[in-house]
């Protein structure tokens, strides 16, 4: 009964879940208890062993995480209105040219193609909508800069009214900012005009800007500052003003351009997992390790548990490749966090039957 019942409390919060309003009569708490013996007894005798409730565990401790994130997905592209853009703390700070201000040329360094290393007016003609960041040698600022330039392409997808993104990188040595540069570029969408800094870690004396704010973010229509957002520590994800300002500027309203972005973040996620699926032979790999990291489940559990996922491997060399390659991560990270020593004496046995072999060392002649 105490089986049940843990299961029972699992299975309620997922249910909770998916329920959309209230016109919908809850099931009853037998119903939910019959639900999960249905659900997870494979051999049909009416109740859960030990192997079954391990996997039943670990299966309703997966989805309870996993459906409060696909909920909550739409949030994470809340739009703002940039007005209200405050700093935490309320504290005002200032960096780069405000709004109303017409913008000075941008002269930068190219860092690509045969101009790499040439000076350049980064913002161009200064016509139409333009996203400008400008950002120190933070390199936690980088998943920021990466996030809204991902939106700034799918935006591009969708609206008539084009936004161009320009990324400058501020620093004061011209090589490490180069290479990081070209190192970070097949990770930038949106076809962004990228230069480097010509005068140090202060950028373009006619900027103004802050040497104590690591990312400014500069919204203009046709030369001209419309929002000027700037970020001491950086930012690491899109921040809602900042979309609320391009909704604003490319004459979209908010709820529509947030549509955008759901639809593709989730077009996205589609294809990761439809990737994830062919990379490791159509097998879920967590969900099967799964009942093995089980740190409440017997040895006789998990190693029953092990002897399924043997098979599966035997059978399934993507899949093989996939949990040795994972299993070295964990052998070779901290592994005592991983189930219990039974459990890191399996993943211990994959690391080493199915992960990457070290490379021969090499004889070299005197």
């Amino acid at each position: 009964m105490k089986l049940i019942l843990i299961l029972f409390v699992a299975f309620t919060a997922n249910a909770a879940l998916g329920q959309s309003d209230g016109s919908t009569k809850a099931p009853s708490a037998d119903q939910k208890r019959n639900e999960i013996v249905k659900r997870f007894d494979k051999d049909k005798d009416g109740t859960l062993s030990a192997e079954e409730a391990a996997i039943a565990r670990g299966t309703l401790a997966r989805e309870k995480k996993t459906q409060p994130q696909q909920r909550d997905y739409k949030l994470a592209f809340s739009v703002k209105n940039p007005k209200e853009f405050k700093l935490d703390g309320g504290k005002e700070v200032f960096s780069g040219p405000q709004a109303g201000e017409t913008l000075p040329k941008l002269l930068v360094s190219a860092v690509r193609g045969d101009d790499a290393g040439k000076t350049f007016n980064a913002l161009g003609d200064h016509d139409g909508a333009q996203l400008i960041i400008l950002a120190g040698p933070n390199r936690t600022s980088i998943r920021g800069i990466i996030g809204i330039l991902r939106l700034v392409a799918t935006v591009n997808e969708n609206s008539k009214e084009q936004l161009q993104p320009v990324l400058i990188y501020l620093g004061d040595d011209k090589n490490q900012l180069a290479e990081n540069a070209n190192r970070y570029l097949e990770y930038m969408n949106g076809d962004p005009t990228i230069g480097i800094s010509n005068d140090g870690r202060d950028g373009p004396g006619t900027y103004g800007l802050n040497r104590n704010v690591s990312m400014t973010i500069i919204v203009a229509k046709d030369g001209k500052v419309v929002y000027n957002f700037p970020f001491p520590e950086g930012m690491l994800t899109p921040d809602p003003h900042v979309l609320g300002a391009i909704s604003e500027i490319i004459e979209t309203k908010p709820e529509e351009m947030r549509n955008w972005l759901v639809s593709a973040a989730e077009e996205r996620s589609r294809m990761a997992s439809n990737n994830e699926r062919n990379r490791t032979g159509g097998v879920d790999i967590r969900a099967l390790l799964a009942p093995v990291l089980d740190k409440n489940a017997s040895d006789e559990v998990i190693d029953a548990a092990a002897k399924k996922i043997d098979l599966v491997l035997e059978g399934n060399k993507a899949a093989a490749v996939s949990v040795g390659a994972l299993a070295s991560r964990m052998v070779q990270g901290n592994l005592e966090s991983y189930g219990t020593k039974r459990s890191q004496y399996h993943l211990f046995k994959w690391s080493r039957l199915y992960g990457a072999k070290p490379a021969a060392p090499t004889e070299t002649g005197n």
